[in-house]
């Protein structure tokens, strides 16, 4: 049996516990149906990395996030990850979000725990519980694309000017341009300035190896830097499937080397 399929049962250990609820998630009861009908390597890797994040790190702050390349760095087939990537996001298993202002980076968070996380972070900011619920009740559960314009959210989902400005206030909705906002996760900022942090970190470490590689095994067995908050396995997956360093499989192990 693959390494891929024996993840599988870690996943099944524990019971849905919402993140409201501020103890650690590992699967909800609707991904567990989701992945009881034979998983695709996609929905196997979304769940491992989901497992990998350190919610308390971030004070539960965050649902679990998951990079989209990073699915790259364990699937070389980028075709086969955006269309079981795009199968999720219509069967409503997923939300997929733009992040960053820089660079064109895109984090996949599961929709169960993206409906916990604005529900919450909505009443801590006294968004009306009315418009939270709408918001829940037609963007979360039906809008599939990473932005939305006034006219769809007037005319399609029915909310009025007020109602996007309370959004706004909730950062469940960014700036993209003059009427159409990003849809958004509230605090990606400080997931953000963790993954740059903690890349540029690693990828000083290897750029000072000698020959700018080094064995995976020997960069374990150094003390991470502290900004290095996701974890080293976590920010490895996000610089391979970046392609910012070659992963080489060597009879000493796997062999991580700086990109020229």
């Amino acid at each position: 049996m693959s390494r891929k399929r024996t993840l599988m049962p870690e996943f099944y250990k524990k019971k849905k516990v919402c993140t409201e609820s501020r103890n650690k998630v590992l699967i909800t009861d609707a991904e567990r149906e989701e992945v009881s009908r034979v998983p695709t390597d996609t929905e196997v890797y979304l769940l491992y990395f989901k497992n990998l994040f350190p919610l308390d790190k971030f004070e539960h702050r965050l649902p679990p996030m998951v990079l989209k390349h990073q699915l790259y760095s364990l699937n070389k087939n980028r075709t086969v990850v955006d269309k079981e990537l795009n199968d999720l996001k219509n069967k409503g298993v997923i939300k997929i979000f733009k992040i960053g202002s820089e660079f064109d980076e895109y984090a996949v968070v599961f929709t169960e725990d993206y409906r916990c996380h604005v529900t919450r972070v909505m009443a801590e900011v006294s968004v009306p519980k009315s418009i939270a619920d709408k918001f829940v009740n037609t963007i979360v559960k039906r809008c599939n694309d990473v932005y939305v314009n006034k006219d769809t959210l007037i005319k399609e989902y029915n909310f009025k000017d007020d109602d996007i400005t309370q959004l706004l206030k909730a950062t469940v909705l960014t700036n993209r341009t003059v009427g159409s906002w990003w849809l958004a996760v509230p605090n990606t900022g400080m997931f953000m300035k963790s993954l740059l942090r903690g890349r540029k970190a690693i990828l000083t470490m290897i750029k000072k190896s000698k020959y700018k590689e080094i064995l995976k095994n020997d960069l374990e067995q150094r003390k991470l830097p502290k900004m290095c908050r996701l974890g080293l396995t976590y920010h490895l997956q996000d610089i391979i499937g970046a392609d910012l360093i070659l992963s080489i499989q060597t009879t000493s192990g796997q062999l991580l080397r700086l990109k020229d």
